[in-house]
């Protein structure tokens, strides 16, 4: 028993940050980021719980809030629990050093499954308790509602992660077999960071649907998903012996997943450390000459695609633009109809704004997706320790610096073009509007990648424990998005205020890009002399 809780002490102090944030300093200091997310997050949960209950109180269904809230955090709870189960059961760094201890594998496995559902404990209490509390405050506070309440946050996590580790098992042995093993998991998390984005911009929507049809969705949810039915019957209505079968359903299910996953765990862990050398697994080489820059671009690619935190942070600012430019294109009298709530009424047609000066839209929304987007104020940061291999390699640092700006540019390309075709499809461009727009497709993230490289060049971070540090909390990333922030803010003043003075669109647009085209040459101008020095300089 000693040595099963030394282990248990031993592997909860890995890889269990809900938000991925490391410091080399100790104390309260470090902790100080992670807590006020928590409550950041805690009350924006409570603030949504309150809007739903304005809502359904009226109506005496406030139930169906608690409702709605546990089949939501439970899907949020299994999304994560297979994104979590990669790193905490499966494909685990520690496998040699843990077999090699006298230590039974059942016991290994055992600290493993704990230690996930440890996590996903605290993920789903981020999201249930506050919903609880604001029923507590708003509808009923007592000790039949605290005891479900303690007993649903205790629980409810089980039964995703009986989904969610099979569904880890299957998605780990396949991606054994497969290169872009992380493409699947960037297409949910940009998909549900898009359903997100709908969801906070049709709220008012959304509730009114709710309210009109809160019976029927409750006596769905409550039918289709046992653990939502089984906590709101007993808030509603407390029975002991509910919640004893509640806890025997989620333990028996518990244990089943045990029992199941051990007998494919160690084989599927063994599996995904061969190394394969060819596609077809016959050990054949083919290999290839490519330019020095090809070859740097190719890496760079590879990275990117290797490391789903990075995509998404890149990405999701591209992906917006493209659905932008759809929205505009289809359904363009909604949009304007909702700028127009934001304007005053009758005094603009927002609808015909929209048609007239779709290339200065198009223009605008373009260098938004470029400056909002920065995809090389990490790249530096992220080679990490195999930095000291860059420059060792006979390569003037010059040719890598380019090479990971022409890498963002390429990675860019595809969604700025669809873009623009779709406005092309739509709205009436002249020829000459045309050529403007596809220069300031190319021009533009040529800007703000050699803004970011140089950027991240300043400001290197080599010693980041994992990728979403270097993305999301480097000063790089930081100084790229705010330094973004400033140029897209002035730039949008200056083509405003030339529009106010009734200069020809075409004009300010021409002026606009080829400032942009000056300032792309002087970066790189820079980026040859100054950012050499600064490559030189970094020691990882």
């Amino acid at each position: 028993m000693g040595r099963l809780v030394s282990l248990l002490k031993a592997c909860m102090t890995e890889d269990m940050n809900l938000f991925q944030i490391r410091s080399k300093k100790r104390g309260a200091s470090s902790k100080v980021l992670p807590v006020f997310l928590v409550l950041v997050i805690g009350f924006s949960i409570w603030s949504y719980a309150n809007m739903l209950l304005d809502t359904l109180l009226p109506l005496n269904a406030g139930f169906v809030m608690l409702t709605m809230c546990v089949l939501v955090t439970s899907v949020l709870t299994l999304i994560e629990g297979v994104y979590k189960s990669g790193s905490l059961l499966f494909n685990c760094k520690d496998d040699d050093l843990m077999l090699s201890l006298p230590i039974k594998r059942s016991t290994v496995l055992f600290v493993r499954i704990f230690k996930l559902y440890v996590f996903e404990l605290l993920y789903n209490a981020l999201f249930l308790v506050p919903a609880m509390i604001a029923y507590a405050m708003r509808v009923e506070l007592s000790a039949t509602f605290v005891v479900s309440s303690i007993a649903a946050v205790i629980l409810l996590p089980v039964i995703p992660i009986v989904i969610a580790c099979p569904l880890g098992a299957i998605i780990s042995s396949l991606s054994s077999r497969f290169r872009a093993k992380n493409i699947a998991q960037t297409v949910i998390i940009t998909l549900f960071a898009l359903g997100a984005l709908y969801a906070s911009w049709n709220l008012e929507g959304i509730l009114s649907k709710i309210a009109s049809h809160a019976t029927s969705i409750n006596d769905f949810i409550t039918k289709v998903y046992y653990p939502a039915g089984a906590y709101v019957s007993m808030v509603t209505d407390f029975k002991v012996v509910d919640l004893l079968i509640f806890a025997l359903v989620n333990m028996g299910a518990f244990l089943l997943v045990c029992l199941v996953l051990g007998s494919v765990y160690f084989r599927i862990n063994s599996r995904a450390k061969i190394v394969r050398t060819s596609a077809r697994g016959k050990g054949k080489y083919k290999i290839k000459a490519h330019s020095v820059t090809a070859a740097l671009m190719k890496k760079e690619l590879k990275k990117f695609v290797n490391s789903p935190v990075f995509m998404v942070n890149a990405g999701f600012s591209l992906v917006l633009f493209v659905v932008g430019c759809v929205v505009l294109a289809v359904n363009s009298t909604d949009t304007a109809t909702v700028l127009q709530s934001y304007g005053v009424e009758g005094t603009i047609d927002f609808g015909q704004m929209i048609r007239t000066y779709a290339p200065m839209i198009l223009l605008g929304l373009l260098l938004m997706a470029a400056l909002m987007g920065s995809i090389t104020s990490s790249m530096i940061s992220l080679e990490g320790r195999s930095f000291n291999i860059l420059k060792s390699l006979p390569v003037k640092p010059y040719t890598v610096i380019m090479s990971k700006v022409l890498t963002a540019v390429v990675i860019m390309l595809p969604f700025l073009i669809a873009g623009d075709i779709v406005m092309f499809v739509k709205f009436d461009f002249s020829l000459l509007e045309i050529l403007m727009i596809l220069v300031a497709t190319v021009v533009f993230p040529v800007v703000a990648e050699t803004i970011g490289i140089i950027i991240n060049l300043k400001y290197p971070k080599m010693d980041a424990k994992n990728d979403a540090e270097v993305v999301k909390q480097s000063m790089s990333s930081m100084v790229a998005v705010f330094l973004g922030m400033a140029l897209l803010a002035v730039s949008a003043f200056l083509m405003i205020k030339a529009l106010n003075m009734n200069i020809p669109m075409d004009v300010i647009m021409a002026a606009m890009i080829g400032v942009y085209a000056l300032m792309a040459a002087g970066l790189m101008v820079y980026a040859r002399h100054k950012g050499t020095k600064m490559f030189n300089e970094i020691t990882a």
